[in-house]
C-alpha cells in the first residue's frame, strides 16, 4: 500500500513536471517573439512613446501648436497627429510651496487629455516635453509617458472595402 502511494505521487510529480516543461516550451516560442518583429500584410509595428497630457480646455489649441512646431506629431504619411478627450474636470488643492500658496478648497477646471505619439528617440521626447512644459499653464503638468508599440502602415490595403476611401458616401 505505501509503495502504492510513493509510486502515485511520483507518478504526479513527473507529470506535473513534464506539464510544466511543455507548458514553458509554448510559453517561450510565443514570447520569443519581439514586437518589432510582429508583421502582418498591412501593418509593422514600431517603437514609440506615447505622451498624456492634462491641459485646461482654454490652452489645449496653444499646446498642440507648440507641440506641431516642435515635433511635428507626425504619424506614417499625417502631421499634427493627436487624440484630444471630451471634456471633464480635473480637480486638485495647492499645497505649501506652490505659486497659488496652501489653499483650503479644492479647485476644479474644465479640462481635456491630449494624448499623442512620438518615435522612440529620446531626443524627440525631450524636445515634446520642452514644447508642453513651454506652452501649458500649469505649474507642474500631469504629463504621462509610457514607452510601447504603434501600428505602421506598409500598405494601403487598396481593394479592402473598409478603407475610407472604398466607402459608399
Amino acid at each position: 500500500m505505501i509503495a502504492a502511494k510513493r509510486l502515485a505521487a511520483f507518478s504526479i510529480v513527473i507529470a506535473a513536471i513534464l506539464f510544466e516543461t511543455s507548458n514553458q516550451s509554448l510559453g517561450a516560442s510565443a514570447i520569443a517573439k519581439s514586437p518589432d518583429q510582429i508583421e502582418g500584410k498591412t501593418y509593422r509595428l514600431e517603437r514609440a512613446f506615447l505622451i498624456s497630457v492634462h491641459i485646461p480646455s482654454a490652452s489645449v489649441n496653444r499646446v498642440l501648436q507648440s507641440l506641431t512646431a516642435a515635433v511635428g506629431l507626425e504619424y506614417g504619411s499625417y502631421a499634427q497627429v493627436a487624440y484630444v478627450d471630451a471634456e471633464g474636470v480635473e480637480q486638485f488643492r495647492s499645497l505649501a510651496g506652490s505659486k497659488d500658496g496652501a489653499q483650503k478648497e479644492v479647485d476644479k477646471v474644465p479640462s481635456k487629455v491630449v494624448t499623442v505619439s512620438v518615435i522612440h528617440d529620446t531626443a524627440v521626447l525631450q524636445k515634446a516635453l520642452d514644447a508642453i512644459n513651454q506652452a501649458h499653464s500649469y505649474e507642474e503638468p500631469v504629463i504621462y509617458i509610457t514607452e510601447g508599440w504603434r501600428n505602421r502602415s506598409t500598405s494601403p490595403d487598396e481593394q479592402n472595402p473598409n478603407r475610407w476611401w472604398n466607402q459608399q458616401h
